[in-house]
């Protein structure tokens, strides 16, 4: 069988239409990071922007509370001298702190940053006793506490294990790490959103970027469509090399599992280096990032009321390269139960851009179908790693394990079913 898949795999190598989509894929991964990273160095522009408007802003306070404070000098009226002196001070030490955060900011020195959004979070998060809760308000529309929890600990963590930061705007008096539990409408979405826009310009954080908009769910599918066709590419051909094999002294099984393992590396060889060359094309540009980052896990619902769930739902943070390591795992647990579907479908058609068209379909369908024991339900791997999807289902069932298993088993059960449509369609 080891003969056979060596075989197998020179023809695939052999085939010039799966190095040109190859090296199209790559292509194309390498031109999204170089539009993420313009958009990026736009963002960090507006950063500085907004830095030197605050210290114009602030050093026009400070010359107008000079001239009060000399007129009330003059007109020796204590209450006005006591006033602009107070104003005078506070525009003072605003003014340094913003050429302060500026320059750290240029410098790419963090800490300063960080040490700032922790003391603006803290009142919110750890109230005196004698004083209420304090709320906080974007764009008229107020803040969960659970993001209040969750900035204020996102900030303690970097700064504690002295995190690389992504690419945003840092020059917002609050700095919000997002979470799901804030529901804002209209234009204050839309401003959230654009406040709180993310961009790894690091290898490890673009690709974590890529991974959160189901990045390796599509490499999967073309993965398939490019290295998986050991069974269709056979039957296209007018010779039917397939019909051949089948009548000389090959055992059926060994016939199958050979082009079932070929296509399947295949597979997750084109997994794999797709899931490289985002990591290497930013580690080239701008470095690798720090596997430290946390990443955000929702510890599920307290109550069903999410009014009551923003303040005593818990959440815990796990670093990336953690996040990382689980993707890959249940990516290629995925790549398995996807792949043999797409192989059962190649036994009845010939067109593999057809072949993918169905699986992609198919999965979307049922992914959309959210279950605990649906097995598609898992392909959206950053929900399930991040445990998400149990806020949006109300149910705290699903789980990183359950999803390797579920994929897993389905994957057999096709394989097999691809052993008995195999054997039967060679009689």
């Amino acid at each position: 069988m080891i003969r056979l898949s060596f075989f197998e795999w020179k023809k695939i190598m052999k085939n010039k239409t799966t190095w040109i989509v190859a090296l199209l894929s790559v292509i194309a991964v390498i031109g999204i990071y170089f539009l993420q990273l313009e958009n990026a160095k736009n963002l960090e522009k507006r950063t500085i922007n907004q830095y030197d408007f605050l210290i114009d802003l602030y050093t026009g306070d400070v010359e107008y509370w000079e001239e009060a404070k000399e007129e009330a000098l003059v007109a020796q009226e204590n209450d006005l001298i006591e006033e602009a002196s107070m104003r005078l001070e506070y525009a003072n030490q605003q003014r340094e702190k913003y050429i302060s955060l500026k320059q750290s900011f240029m410098e790419e020195d963090w800490q300063p940053i960080y040490q700032e959004q922790v003391d603006k979070f803290d009142p919110y998060v750890n109230p005196s006793p004698d004083q209420p809760a304090a709320f906080l308000v974007f764009e008229d529309q107020e803040v969960t506490d659970f993001t209040k929890r969750a900035s204020y600990e996102h900030f303690k963590y970097v700064k504690d294990y002295n995190v690389e930061p992504f690419t945003k705007d840092m020059a917002s008096a609050y700095i919000f790490y997002p979470t799901i539990y804030d529901e804002f409408e209209g234009r204050s979405l839309e401003l959230w959103q654009s406040s709180t826009k993310r961009y790894g310009k690091q290898g490890f954080y673009f690709t974590y970027q890529l991974i959160q908009s189901m990045y390796l769910m599509v490499i999967i599918l073309l993965g398939c469509f490019i290295l998986g066709n050991t069974i269709s590419a056979e039957s296209r051909t007018k010779q039917n090399n397939l019909a051949f094999y089948k009548t000389l002294p090959i055992h059926q099984t060994r016939l199958l599992l050979s082009k079932f393992i070929t296509g399947f590396v295949g597979v997750l060889v084109f997994l794999v280096l797709m899931f490289l060359i985002p990591i290497i094309t930013g580690a080239i540009t701008h470095g690798w990032g720090s596997l430290d980052y946390p990443v955000l896990v929702y510890d599920g619902y307290t109550s069903e009321s999410m009014r009551t769930n923003t303040v005593e739902d818990t959440f815990h943070f796990i670093p990336l390269k953690k996040y990382l390591l689980k993707t890959m795992t249940l990516s290629i647990i995925i790549g398995f139960l996807i792949y043999s579907i797409y192989f059962l479908i190649s036994q009845f058609s010939k067109e593999p851009i057809l072949n993918v068209i169905i699986v992609g379909v198919f999965s979307y369908l049922m992914m959309k179908q959210l279950h605990p024991i649906n097995p598609f339900s898992y392909l959206d791997t950053d929900k399930i790693i991040t445990q998400e999807i149990q806020l949006q289902t109300w149910n705290t069932n699903f789980s990183f394990v359950k999803g390797i298993g579920l994929n897993g088993s389905l994957g057999f059960v096709f394989l097999i079913l691809n052993y008995i449509v195999f054997k039967y369609r060679s009689k």
